[in-house]
């Protein structure tokens, strides 16, 4: 089966090494979205299915645009059976779905209709869900909404954070890929429920934003394991920024919101709208992230100072 792989960002690169390491496929070509400009735009940055596809002396393309002839004719010369699709980052014209004999399959890291859209898992996270997953699903013109042909459910741990289930998700999705596009003629794919359909939206920096004063502690911490890769969940204070990796929930009354409840060698205790935080990994500006104890060898709160 001839494939031709869509997919960018470094959740795409598990199931593209799953399909170059099978004897039953052929990887014909990836198609991604072009190399992305670094910080302060000095050096071009290649996609991370790329990098993998170059070592693998596998075709890349890197189209501005789908929506023209040109790109529909370069498509169509890969003469695939089948595309696939992993957070590839474009929408697919519904011309170009027609090319394959096989059609197209798409991994997406949440239980459709639950969490369409570009960040299913930072939601799953943000939101203090107990279980997220894996479906695999026809890609059709409107946004993760084509039939089911499977899916996974998968137990989010209290110690999850975005990394660690980025990339359980994205292990798993290889797997079942591999067994969807080997059983393929044997799969009868199920439509969604649209009533049931959510949505999620692309994540911005100002979202990483702690606010002590009106978020609950449940809530921040939700924040510090959704954001944990990027934006990172952040406070300013005293015209500095500082990120928070971990923190554990304290459960507290009568504490004033945005104030510091505890402090000493070992412990920063901020009070939350509800609740309190104890930050555990946190990174002061132009900083390294480090434990809370060596963070306090070398800066000074105060229990009653206002955080803000």
């Amino acid at each position: 089966m001839r494939i031709l792989f869509f997919g960018t960002s470094e959740f795409s690169v598990e199931p593209l090494k799953a399909l170059i390491n099978s004897s039953m496929f052929e990887v014909v070509g990836v198609i991604s979205t072009p190399d992305a400009k670094g910080k302060r735009g000095k050096k071009l940055i290649q996609p991370p299915t790329k990098i993998e596809a170059l070592k693998h002396n596998i075709e890349v393309y890197q189209p501005e645009k789908l929506k023209d002839k040109e790109t529909l004719n370069k498509i169509s010369s890969f003469k695939a059976d089948i595309f696939v699709v992993v957070s590839y980052g474009k929408f697919i014209p519904s011309e170009m779905l027609k090319l394959p004999k096989y059609g197209s399959v798409n991994i997406h890291p949440s239980l459709l209709p639950k969490y369409r859209g570009p960040s299913p898992i930072n939601y799953a996270l943000l939101n203090g869900d107990e279980y997220t997953g894996v479906s695999l699903i026809d890609v059709i013109d409107k946004m993760d909404a084509g039939d089911i042909y499977m899916q996974w459910v998968e137990k989010i741990s209290r110690d999850d954070n975005y990394l660690t289930l980025h990339d359980r998700l994205s292990k798993i999705g290889s797997e079942m890929l591999l067994c969807c596009l080997e059983n393929f003629s044997n799969i009868k794919p199920k439509p969604q429920d649209e009533s049931l359909a959510t949505y999620t939206k692309i994540i911005k920096k100002e979202d990483g934003l702690i606010d002590f004063k009106n978020e609950t502690a449940y809530q921040i911490i939700n924040k510090i394991r959704a954001f944990y890769s990027w934006p990172t969940a952040h406070f300013k204070h005293k015209g500095k920024l500082f990120k928070v990796f971990d923190a554990e929930l304290i459960k507290t009354e009568n504490t004033k919101p945005a104030e510091v409840v505890k402090v000493n060698k070992n412990e920063l205790v901020i009070g939350c709208s509800k609740d309190a935080i104890s930050i555990k990994i946190i990174q002061p500006e132009s900083k390294k992230p480090m434990e809370i104890k060596a963070f306090l060898a070398g800066y000074k709160f105060s229990v009653g100072e206002t955080i803000g």
